[in-house]
């Protein structure tokens, strides 16, 4: 009689064979393949068994590497660049980082930096030329941080080529080409509420007592106004922090405490960039801690760029009172150079040094509006007449709520306002005049 024989071959990833590409299989994967065979003989039908072969798959190395970018650059000054490993090898890998540059002028220094939430700034100091274990499939972040030199001339250009190379097979590798165009660097100048030579704040580097002070109750936000003011020749972006330590040393809030920045549309935003020349308008949120305690808290914000570093820094503060009592108290001042009383130009809280001299006088301005949601009692606004001056009035100082008690010209003491009671939104002023000691 005939034998009638066949033969099936079974493996571990035959199923997974039949519908085209999928993921590379892992290194270290074992491939199990036996065969069986059935067959007909005068007794009935029998299987049988192969023995069983294992293969180990290896680790093939691939990599990809996120495309290079251009950016333009002052001597002298620091260009990041952001880049992405991906490992699309099988199997876990690490990857060297190295470059080399040339152009009409050479980088000064290139430095690699971990950059693991991709926002384009260093995590830390740590300078890195082999990346961490990066598993198949996964990615890492880091930029590249190029230094101009001193004496490259505007418009001259620079090509920095990024390499990453596999450590498990050091053939294999990728490439990316950062491109960097000199120019006129761009600068950074926060002011308050305005823009331009008189505005708060104008002027390189922070202040030391705070520009305005903004009144608020634990938990209600207040908002700062501020002004991006980029001098220089180039446009750049610049990175919008907060911190209550002027040098941010560290970036810290007090507990509870958060700061959001919004853009002219009232879009919370975390940078700006900001055209050479421009000055946009940048709104300063800050929510104090529900529970926060009464009293004053210093707070800087600053704009720094993460490719030039070009920074600048704005002193503010804010003032927790009780709630429901929040009074807000402004001073203004005004020259009145003849004494007679009227003031000549308009009131301001900037400083006053054209026409402040010996025997001239001054007139001050207090307002006191209840920004709270009741009625608030008992309302006494009170003003010591300043070193160097005597008070002088010649309509006598006034308030418009209330009685007000003042020294006699020529001598020193202190004005005071019995105004009584303010209800929510409603306001009253105390105006009184000083001549400068001839």
């Amino acid at each position: 009689m005939k034998t009638r024989l066949t033969l099936v071959a079974t493996a571990a990833i035959l199923a997974a064979a039949a519908n085209g590409a999928h993921a590379a299989t892992a290194a270290g994967t074992q491939i199990t393949n036996q065969a069986s065979a059935t067959y007909t003989d005068t007794t009935g039908t029998k299987t049988v068994q192969s023995n069983t072969v294992v293969t180990t798959v290896q680790q093939v190395a691939s990599l990809t590497l996120s495309a290079g970018t251009s950016k333009n650059g002052a001597a002298s000054a620091q260009v990041v660049y952001s880049h992405t490993i991906t490992n699309t090898g099988n199997g876990a890998d690490t990857f060297t980082l190295s470059q080399t540059n040339a152009g009409v002028f050479s980088m000064a220094n290139v430095v690699f930096y971990a950059d693991a939430n991709g926002d384009g700034v260093a995590d830390d100091a740590n300078a890195i030329s082999v990346t961490p274990s990066v598993a198949a499939g996964a990615s890492f972040k880091f930029v590249a941080v190029a230094t101009l030199p001193a004496g490259a001339a505007t418009g001259a250009t620079n090509a920095v080529t990024v390499k990453a190379t596999s450590v498990t097979t050091n053939t294999v590798a990728a490439t990316a080409v950062d491109t960097t165009t000199v120019s006129a660097g761009a600068s950074m100048d926060i002011t308050a509420n305005a823009f331009g030579p008189t505005a708060l704040g104008n002027g390189p580097g922070v202040e030391a007592a705070a520009l305005e002070t903004k009144t608020t109750t634990a938990g209600a936000m207040t908002r700062f106004t501020l002004y991006l003011n980029n001098n220089g020749g180039s446009s750049d972006t610049f990175n919008l922090q907060a911190s209550t330590d002027g040098s941010f040393g560290a970036q810290t809030l007090p507990d509870g405490w958060s700061v959001v920045f919004k853009d002219a549309n009232n879009q919370v935003i975390t940078a700006a960039t900001v055209a050479a020349g421009a000055h946009p308008v940048v709104y300063a949120e800050v929510t104090p801690a529900a529970g926060a305690v009464v009293g004053t808290t210093d707070i800087y914000f600053r704009a720094i760029s993460p490719t030039s570093g070009a920074n600048d820094r704005i002193h503010q503060a804010v003032t927790i009172v009780a709630a429901n009592s929040l009074l807000e108290l402004v001073k203004e001042q005004a020259l009145d150079a003849d004494c007679n009383g009227a003031i000549e130009g308009s009131w301001t809280k900037d400083p006053i040094t054209v026409g402040a001299v010996p025997g001239a006088c001054l007139r001050y301005r207090i307002t006191a509006t209840n920004k709270g949601a009741t009625q608030i009692t008992s309302v006494v606004m009170s003003d010591n007449i300043p070193a160097n001056t005597t008070y002088f009035d010649a309509n006598a100082a006034s308030t418009l709520l209330g009685s007000i008690l003042a020294p006699l010209n020529g001598l020193v003491g202190t004005i005071t306002a019995n105004v009584g009671a303010l209800n929510p939104g409603q306001s009253n002023a105390v105006q009184f005049g000083v001549k400068i000691n001839p």
